[in-house]
């Protein structure tokens, strides 16, 4: 299913930098964070950030262990926040998503 509005240059400007403060990769992701509240990026963020502060130092783990159907965009974030979180990379599976130990 798609879904298409009209906007205009300024609006998308302001939709664009809201969502890159925001700390989305694109203004789709915003907006599915905005208009589906059941997959709220922030709260969902909030779980993993638990789960990994609840591992034991040298666990190994996926950003996808925490949650079903974790938006690959938390990868992302894992990376950005990844001091703040105590975690390093080790390496990528065959698919190419990180894995991480817990420092």
């Amino acid at each position: 299913m798609e879904l298409r509005i009209k906007i205009t240059d300024a609006e998308f400007a302001d939709i664009e930098s809201r969502s890159k403060a925001a700390g989305f990769p694109s203004v789709s992701a915003y907006g599915r964070n905005l208009l589906l509240p059941q997959h709220n990026y922030e709260q969902k963020w909030v779980e993993v950030k638990a789960y990994i502060s609840n591992l034991n130092s040298g666990d190994v783990f996926y950003v996808r262990d925490a949650l079903p159907n974790t938006p690959s965009l938390f990868g992302r974030w894992a990376f950005e926040q990844r001091a703040d979180l105590g975690i390093e990379p080790v390496g990528k599976d065959r698919k190419g998503t990180n894995q991480w130990r817990k420092i």
